[in-house]
């Protein structure tokens, strides 16, 4: 009986039943706070671990059970935070509640890595250049609806984060099913695709003012008066392609992003050096 009243007077006051007040605790925990810890050693390992606290409190009897669970989400972890983190977090809220706390790990190692990549693509391919690229325009012009609409799409994603972590808290173990399904990868190639269409379509708009200022000056005779005739060049590439010069630095960067296999800053670079040596020489 002693021994039985120790055991007891160990249990934690936190442990008992998941309740739903937990599962929003810990949800709003994650899409708040998840980056705020963020480091080069685990990344968002420590955002996660207090995320998920809640949980664990309530499926560990006692202080040194909740130690190791707690030691359990330290290890490294990083992903896209607002699509695809969210979904991992709730389904391992669900394993935790089961009492699978390993296959929990094993779910959020399997998984980091393709939602990343999945996040990655539609956040930060697809709609954040878009949305950027209108909010800039609009700001350069002295709108104040341009700062808005930055606003708004951070609010926007942070509305979503919560029925992602719904949705993966129902899946809970069959998530992994459902990724390796293939289905995923289809929505991620379509949206880059996409993204880059729309993305390029901005291109016009973006390096409008983008043009030459070259004429070229010759004698012709008018009604016996010899006159000198001015030609610009500008005209007449926009008579055979409008936007030529814009088209032709894209490819330049393109070029060299894939057939010189050159680094984003560096093709940062070269467009810098680029357009201080065509201003320089009055082609640009």
């Amino acid at each position: 009986m002693a021994n039985t009243q120790v055991d007891q007077s160990q249990v934690l006051p936190e442990y008992g039943p998941v309740t739903p007040a937990d599962l929003r605790k810990a949800a709003w925990r994650h899409n708040l706070t998840l980056q705020w810890s963020w480091n080069y050693e685990r990344m968002q390992a420590l955002g996660f671990m207090w995320s998920i606290l809640p949980i664990l409190q309530r499926v560990s009897r006692t202080k040194e059970e909740l130690i190791a669970n707690m030691q359990r989400h330290l290890v490294f972890y990083n992903t896209n935070p607002a699509v695809g983190s969210p979904i991992i977090f709730g389904a391992a809220c669900a394993l935790e509640e089961k009492g699978q706390g390993e296959v929990a790990d094993s779910l959020k190692v399997a998984l980091m890595g393709p939602f990343a990549g999945i996040g990655d693509t539609i956040q930060a391919i697809l709609l954040r250049p878009i949305v950027a690229v209108l909010a800039a325009s609009l700001a350069m012009e002295g709108s104040w609806a341009g700062p808005l609409i930055m606003f708004i799409f951070g609010l926007c994603w942070f509305g979503l984060k919560f029925p992602q972590v719904t949705w993966g808290y129902k899946q809970g173990v069959s998530l992994v099913t459902t990724v390796a399904g293939g289905a995923l990868e289809k929505v991620t190639e379509g949206a880059t695709i996409m993204g880059l269409i729309v993305v390029g379509g901005f291109v016009p708009s973006i390096m409008a003012k983008v043009t030459t200022p070259i004429k070229f000056v010759r004698q012709v005779t008018v009604d016996g008066q010899l006159t000198e005739k001015v030609v610009e060049l500008q005209p007449a590439l926009d008579s055979i392609l409008p936007y030529m010069i814009p088209l032709l630095i894209v490819g330049f960067a393109y070029w060299l992003l894939k057939a010189r296999r050159q680094s984003p800053i560096k093709v940062l670079l070269w467009l810098t050096v680029l357009a201080f040596a065509c201003s320089y020489l009055g082609i640009l």
